[in-house]
């Protein structure tokens, strides 16, 4: 071999070694990703930033007197790590999309031959060069990326379906943290009331007007409210904890319950019909499984295309005992004994399984529609029912009120007045917290578009 060829050689080899990827070690810290959770913050620079971003207000002070709803759902698709999952998901699946636009390599063999009875004056060697050039045919290649873009775009979407899952655990946290927190502050209220009335009762006892088993029935009945406090709280501070999972930060991370605004706006458009429209035909994952439907059609004409069988030029090169000789030839399969039949069923049995789980899922999104709105109307009839309930309560309190000043009742039927208003409350607290619960369960079936959701959420 020449000098020429030798450095020829060198050169090809040296770009060949260039060209491949190194590999590079990533090994996992447990330890240093527990103490980056733990130093999480919602009141973080980085978090005021996301929020202004992606709101109308900016903030005067940070962090915020009253973080409401939307602030920490905000924060929640800033911080929590389930959004990091699927977004290398959609990794893996963009980085499909390179293998499937990827080209057969061509192949080349050689091999030395030995002529143990050569003519005289000539090498009994012989060389053989051979070169197999494949060819994809029937747009196997197209049709390859075009199924990978599909899976691609799935993909996707499911950071969607993910931003709602984490909006929706915020939501439900705060929902339980409101209703503990009112629930307990009506036990509160009824606690000093009972308190109140057990002074009036205690006086009556003192005056022989009274026995003591009316005392101690007085008695244990503050004692079931003080429980009752007792409950209230544990549900509280297990609703903050809830909610501080839900953001993605630890509880000590979270701002006090009285830093949080219970309130939740409600959409009044959500049970229109274009919201209705919206949900069967645009929601993320009903886009999702039309992507997936789209990318079993595309692996159905995958596998009828690979009826057809590729091509194969094999150019080749054979230098014999100091005579070039030079071959081209082709091979292609014979498609006789399997032309595809079985890859050809299995994927039309797939994308029949894809377009039922579209169907499904439409219908399953109908259920959850009439469900949610059904449990709204009567949402809205029960809040009114306790409203007038409690609207009644006070009448008869301000009556007894009225009748003690004029000396016609005593001082116990109005603190008893004020007891049974107690129960009032907590219906309405009930109440409340069915309606807010129908809404929420509302937006989640008709999952309206959050804003700049792509910019912020994918591509983060």
């Amino acid at each position: 071999m020449n000098q020429r060829s030798t450095f020829v050689t060198s050169a090809a080899l040296a770009l060949l070694l260039m060209s491949c990827a190194r590999y590079t070690s990533q090994p996992i810290d447990v330890a240093a990703s527990a103490g980056r959770f733990e130093q999480r913050r919602l009141d973080a620079p980085e978090v005021r930033a996301f929020l202004e971003r992606n709101t109308t207000n900016t903030f005067a002070t940070w962090p915020p007197a009253l973080w409401n709803f939307e602030q920490l759902a905000l924060a929640a698709l800033y911080l929590h790590p389930s959004l990091e999952t699927v977004r290398a998901e959609w990794a893996v699946a963009r980085a499909a999309e390179i293998t499937a636009g990827g080209r057969p390599n061509p192949t080349l063999s050689a091999g030395p031959e030995y002529n143990f009875n050569p003519a005289r004056a000539l090498s009994p060697w012989i060389a053989n060069v051979q070169f197999d050039l494949p060819i994809e045919t029937a747009g196997k290649r197209r049709l390859r990326m075009e199924q990978a873009a599909q899976l691609s775009a799935a993909s996707r979407l499911k950071i969607h379906s993910a931003v709602w899952v984490v909006r929706r655990n915020v939501r439900v946290a705060l929902l339980e943290l409101a209703t503990a927190r009112e629930g307990q502050q009506v036990s509160e209220t009824q606690l000093a009331a009972r308190e109140r009335l057990a002074a009036s009762i205690e006086v009556k006892f003192n005056a022989g007007a009274l026995s003591s088993a009316e005392v101690e029935a007085e008695r244990a009945l503050m004692a079931e409210v003080r429980r009752d406090i007792a409950v209230a709280r544990a549900q509280t501070a297990e609703a903050r904890a809830r909610l501080a999972s839900a953001v993605g930060v630890t509880l000590a991370a979270m701002p006090p319950p009285e830093n949080i605004d219970p309130t939740m706006p409600i959409e009044t458009s959500l049970g229109s019909t274009a919201a209705r429209h919206h949900a069967l035909t645009a929601r993320a994952d009903i886009l999702m499984a039309i992507s997936e439907y789209a990318a079993t059609e595309k692996s159905l004409e995958l596998e009828i295309a690979r009826q057809y069988p590729d091509v194969h030029l094999n150019p080749g090169y054979q230098w014999d005992q100091g005579e070039n000789k030079w071959a081209l030839g082709i091979s292609v399969e014979l498609p006789v004994l399997n032309q595809n039949q079985g890859p050809i069923a299995e994927a039309k049995a797939k994308r029949g399984a894809a377009a039922a789980h579209v169907h499904a899922l439409q219908s399953t999104i109908i259920g959850e529609l009439d469900r949610a709105l059904t449990a709204f109307q009567h949402a809205q009839a029960t809040l009114e029912a306790a409203r007038a309930a409690a609207a009644a309560q006070d009448k008869r309190i301000a009556a007894a009120r009225t009748a003690l000043e004029n000396g016609a009742a005593e001082i116990a039927e109005v603190r008893l007045a004020e007891v049974q208003r107690g129960a009032s409350e907590m219906h309405l607290v009930e109440a409340r917290a069915r309606l807010r619960q129908a809404v929420a369960d509302i937006e989640e079936a008709v999952q309206f578009p959050l804003p700049d959701v792509e910019n912020n959420f994918c591509l983060k």
